[in-house]
């Protein structure tokens, strides 16, 4: 019954390398769209601070990719955004919104950070030490996330409210948390370090600045996503339960399980991007750990139109922008909240996507009739054709 489904579909006639087009198409349009609304306001941005037209895009790109130390800084925040982005677009597969994933990371990072602080001074080997301490931030992460889409099912509740709800619960727990029983008896807010045999240490160092394995680590995660939800039968089965549940349903697929099973896995990768951030730059857990990591994650997911092989790209550019912000300060004059300005554009300019293709088709579309218009025109007159 799945391959009658399949073969049922509007895009069932075309051939695979045109399916496989589309879909490129429509995943790089995300970031292209976006990055041509975001054009003029950065020139407008950079004019209202008495800058050059171009200067803001400039010091964007030199703050982002103009030496090994800014390459390092963007890589580096490139794992929490693309793990996140990848949450959300791995629950949005089977139409869930995950917007809990602030608060996912948030507890994910505090309880690999109690861990493994706890447990270095037990003298526990690294090799079990640093996988625990993922898998610690993962499990929490989705047992974070389970009342969300355990509400959804049994009693009707949308899972953006509760996620809501549930992201200034998990703030508010962590900072009492880390404030007394799982902090290092400071007021500062933090937990104690975390040992040697937990630390990712950096593959790549330069001067002051090191890069760990983890920014490429959330890559590979986000292809593995990728050929997993296009390349095997589960996958087929969570988009088919996203898509059209019922027609799901009467295929036999478990609509209701692979909407728990994606939604935990959401949780689960934000309480890794968690993890990571501690095991490889932190170090600990700070009671203001998180700059909105969980947040610009949908950004991410909705750049790459929710395609998990897609989300590195819109985790880049969002990356750069978060690493630039210091720079467009100190050597262009402007200040570093016009990022904000600037990522807000994007998400809408995202936003409006179906709008502005649906606008683009027509105008297309018009051109054509156009064209063939003054083609017969000229075909009725005698008049030899030209070519529109």
């Amino acid at each position: 019954m799945k391959r009658n489904m399949a073969a049922d579909s509007p895009r069932a006639g075309a051939s695979g390398g045109d399916r496989a087009w589309d879909r490129l198409l429509e995943s790089v349009s995300g970031p292209l769209v976006a990055c041509a609304a975001a054009l003029p306001v950065c020139v407008v941005i950079s004019l209202s601070a008495g800058a050059g037209p171009f200067d803001l895009i400039a010091g964007l790109w030199k703050g982002a990719w103009g030496s090994a130390d800014a390459s390092a800084a963007t890589l580096g925040k490139l794992t929490p955004l693309l793990l996140t982005g990848l949450a959300v677009s791995m629950a949005y597969q089977a139409r869930l919104l995950n917007i809990g994933c602030e608060g996912q990371l948030m507890l994910g990072a505090l309880a690999s950070a109690a861990l493994a602080s706890a447990a270095s001074a037990k003298s526990l080997p690294a090799s079990l030490l640093a996988p625990l301490t993922l898998i610690a931030g993962a499990v929490i992460g989705a047992a974070w996330a389970y009342p969300a889409v355990w509400l959804k099912q049994k009693r009707g509740v949308h899972e953006v409210i509760t996620t809501i709800f549930m992201n200034t619960i998990a703030i508010h727990l962590c900072e009492i948390l880390v404030l007394g029983p799982l902090g290092d008896g400071t007021a500062i807010g933090r937990t104690g370090e975390i040992g040697d045999g937990a630390v990712w240490p950096p593959v790549w160092q330069y001067g002051a600045m090191g890069l760990t394995a983890a920014p490429f680590f959330a890559v590979v995660l986000g292809f593995l996503a990728h050929f997993w939800l296009s390349g095997t039968p589960w996958g087929f089965e969570v988009k088919a339960a996203g898509c059209n549940p019922e027609s799901a349903r009467a295929a036999g697929i478990e609509v209701e399980r692979w909407q728990k099973r994606m939604f935990l896995l959401s949780g689960a990768l934000a309480g890794l991007a968690g993890a990571l951030e501690v095991v490889a730059v932190h170090h600990r857990f700070y009671r203001a750990f998180s700059p909105g990591y969980g947040f610009d994650g949908i950004t991410a997911a909705f750049l790459a139109n929710a395609a998990p092989g897609w989300v590195w790209l819109s985790g880049l550019l969002l990356a750069g922008l978060r690493a630039a912000d210091k720079w467009l300060q100190l050597a262009v004059g402007i200040s570093p909240s016009s990022i904000y300005i600037i990522q807000a554009c994007l998400l809408l300019s995202v936003a409006g996507q179906p709008g502005i293709r649906d606008g683009l088709g027509r105008l297309v579309s018009n051109l054509r009739a156009g064209g063939r218009v003054q083609l017969g025109e000229h075909t009725r007159t005698g008049e030899p054709e030209s070519r529109p």
